[in-house]
């Protein structure tokens, strides 16, 4: 698939299972970001390239190191899921990451971190 198609299909997904959190939706074809803003005010982004890199990255707010990252974008950390890993917020080590690029397989993951870490809810 290529990134428009990726990125189409992770929002479909996203909207489905978050309408009600979703204020703002931006798909941007130029540099193949898609970017949710969601009713607390914290922000999705999320990008695929022609490379097979993906980036996930959940900022929550204005304040340094407040966001988490789920990407491939390079493969220094030492963790068993290489390329595959996860930034943690305010700069905690990275760790390994359930996450492999493809939308269809990513969002159903993405989700239920999303309403744990934005809406609070137990899952």
């Amino acid at each position: 698939m290529d990134p428009i198609s990726y990125l189409i299909e992770a929002r479909k997904i996203l909207f489905q299972a978050l309408q009600s959190e979703i204020i703002q939706t931006e798909l941007n074809t130029a540099i193949y970001q898609l970017t949710i803003r969601f009713s607390l005010g914290s922000l999705l982004f999320i990008r695929y390239n022609e490379y097979n890199e993906y980036r996930y990255q959940l900022i929550f707010s204005k304040k340094k190191g407040d966001f988490v990252r789920y990407d491939n974008f390079d493969d220094r950390w030492p963790v068993s899921t290489k390329p595959h890993h996860f930034h943690s917020r305010y700069n905690n080590p990275v760790v390994e990451s359930p996450m492999k690029e493809n939308p269809k397989q990513d969002m159903p993951k993405l989700i239920p971190f999303l309403k744990k870490e934005l809406f609070l809810i137990k899952i």
